[in-house]
């Protein structure tokens, strides 16, 4: 059996080396992933990541399934950008948005938690 905060100065030294190691994130690492949680909060910027989770889209399409006004779409957009979870591109005259692959997981592991949740619900 393990103790926690030894008193015994050798043990301490032991312990806090441990404890050191087991650190998995760095300041900036938590940052970054508290901006991202952050960004996905809002619900008009989650509907924005679940729609391009399901193809591209062009600034009209998300003004009219959103059914918001054009700046704030942008807005939000622009959020989404800076913390890298949407990418966008240009093709011809028009300006399109999609969300960068990495975060396709994030969403499936939101609604895989709605799910069981839903389940749960069903169960009690």
């Amino acid at each position: 059996m393990s103790y926690c905060c030894p008193a015994d100065p050798e043990k301490k030294k032991e312990w806090e080396e441990k404890m050191l190691q087991e650190i998995d994130f760095l300041d900036n690492d938590i940052k970054k992933a508290s901006e991202i949680f952050s960004a996905l909060g809002h619900p008009i910027r989650l509907k924005i990541a679940y729609f391009l989770s399901q193809r591209d889209h062009c600034v009209c399409e998300l003004i009219f399934k959103l059914n918001e006004k054009q700046n704030l779409v942008s807005h939000h957009l622009t959020v989404l950008k800076n913390c890298g979870i949407v990418e966008a591109y240009s093709s011809s005259k028009w300006h399109f948005y999609r969300l960068n692959p990495e975060f396709g997981n994030i969403l499936n592991t939101i609604s895989q938690v709605q799910n069981k949740k839903s389940e749960y619900a069903e169960l009690s």
